[in-house]
């Protein structure tokens, strides 16, 4: 019997690919505040190696002494206004799809009766979000559980998020697996001591990946047996996919 009972997703980029839209949310937020910041798209994916959009806006702020007289009050409030055009953009387009083998993997824990965890550093509004735009693409709402940021301390890479999600579903660490989309999160899984699979996103595939124990181009062709054989052969590292 497959000694698999929970699929754990991590980032929200693991069902979707959102990441310009957010960068688009934050560069808008910057504007309306009268901020001359802008991220371009290659500044951006080097600060989603830090988790959490209030975190990647303290490490810009701190980055440059110009910067510094923005004050973490200010950061709480360009973060919730990036949230409302993020939702905005979300609601604005209707062309937003799960990446390739989400739904097909989701369908069929849900039909082996194998535990579905979301397990984010974001927002409960972003996640909100995000089940509204991909309603009727996905079964979003029979994961058995969500963890935003608002339930944890620390962020990834700390392994907090991961130790929460454990408890609600009442599961060890062994009988689950997380899927992952950034190294930072990885970090995060393993520190919780979970099988990790990586399926780097469009703005994350050029970082080092070496901590997951497999790379996998996306989740096409992925089903719980496969998985629970990749935990019970405990093979570290398994072989990368292209």
């Amino acid at each position: 019997m497959s000694p698999l009972k929970a699929v754990i997703f991590g980032a929200i980029g693991t069902i979707a690919e959102t990441s310009d839209l957010q960068r688009q949310s934050f560069n808008a937020a910057f504007a309306d505040a009268g901020l001359d910041w802008h991220w371009s798209p290659m500044q951006y994916q080097s600060l989603l190696q830090t988790n959490g959009g209030q975190e990647r806006m303290r490490e810009f702020r701190d980055a440059d002494p110009a910067r510094h007289s923005i004050s973490n009050a200010t950061i709480e409030r360009l973060h919730h206004a990036k949230t409302q055009h993020y939702v905005q953009l979300l609601e604005a387009s209707d062309a937003l799809e799960p990446r390739p083998g989400v739904a097909a993997l989701i369908g069929l824990c849900l039909t082996n009766n194998i535990k579905l965890a979301w397990c984010t550093s974001t927002s409960l509004d972003n996640v909100g979000s995000i089940q509204r735009a991909l309603a009727g693409k996905l079964p979003l709402d029979r994961f058995d559980t969500v963890v935003t940021i608002d339930k944890i301390s620390r962020v990834k890479p700390a392994p907090d998020a991961y130790v929460y999600a454990l408890a609600q579903l009442g599961l060890k660490a062994h009988e689950v697996v997380a899927i992952e989309d950034t190294p930072v999160s990885i970090a995060a899984a393993k520190a919780a001591g979970i099988f990790c699979i990586a399926t780097p996103g469009a703005t994350t595939g050029g970082q080092d990946f070496s901590q997951a124990d497999c790379v996998l181009t996306d989740l096409t062709g992925l089903d719980p047996n496969r998985i629970g054989q990749l935990l019970t052969d405990s093979q570290l590292p398994v072989a990368a996919e292209s």
